[in-house]
């Protein structure tokens, strides 16, 4: 077992990431307004547990990019599964203009700033005119110093500055929302599926009382 798999497989029970899933099954629900419902090539860039791309119910093709190999266990019916570099993974399996949206969860975190600048541009060159990538991502602003409690934690990002980022890699800001989510599922806030429903039902003010990550979505010319 790699360092990574192990890590992983420290971080989350079996029992954890089940009730992870059903967490994701209501936060996709909310973000499919934000996909065209004809999209064509979704990928998931470092995909984990593909809790995104199994449950988003969107693509005529769905991708799980990760480093780790245990993604291929992971992707569900219809899910293709690619081990590697994502930003390679990228470069090597998708043409230009051919996906209609990346997501991103929780990842740019764990790469350095000029890894997130190489992969947006990466990802522009791969998108469709008028596709998009989607990020999730813990907001130092908010989060404070839980923000280093993940020892792969290494590159603090806020909002204002994965626009920076985006907007200098030759993409147009869709939507900003500072504040969405909790930092974490292992908060202590309650996570039955009808809290998270009713969590994201009341957005943006749920938000603004715990939300501690953003959601920003950015688009192709």
């Amino acid at each position: 077992m790699s360092e990574l798999q192990t890590l992983y497989a420290n971080r989350f029970s079996e029992q954890a990431e089940a009730r992870k899933n059903k967490i994701w099954v209501e936060i996709c629900r909310y973000l499919r307004r934000l996909i065209p419902q004809d999209a064509g090539t979704v990928v998931d860039v470092a995909a984990g547990y593909c809790d995104f791309i199994n449950n988003i119910g969107l693509g005529t093709e769905r991708f799980a990019l990760d480093l780790n190999p245990d993604v291929q266990k992971y992707a569900g019916p219809g899910v293709t599964a690619v081990v590697g570099d994502v930003e390679e993974c990228i470069r090597d399996r998708f043409g230009g203009d051919s996906v209609s949206l990346f997501f991103m969860s929780n990842f740019l975190e764990h790469i350095p700033k000029d890894k997130i600048e190489s992969l947006l541009r990466e990802e522009l060159r791969a998108l469709r005119p008028g596709g998009g990538v989607l990020i999730l991502t813990p907001n130092i602003k908010y989060v404070g110093g839980k923000y280093w409690d993940f020892f792969d934690h290494i590159t603090p990002l806020t909002e204002c500055s994965l626009v920076e980022a985006a907007e200098a890699a030759g993409f147009r800001t869709e939507l900003v929302v500072s504040r969405f989510l909790p930092f974490t599922t292992k908060s202590r806030l309650p996570q039955a599926p009808w809290i998270v429903r009713l969590y994201l039902m009341l957005m943006p003010l749920s938000g603004a009382l715990f939300g501690e990550q953003s959601l920003l979505l950015f688009k192709k010319q």
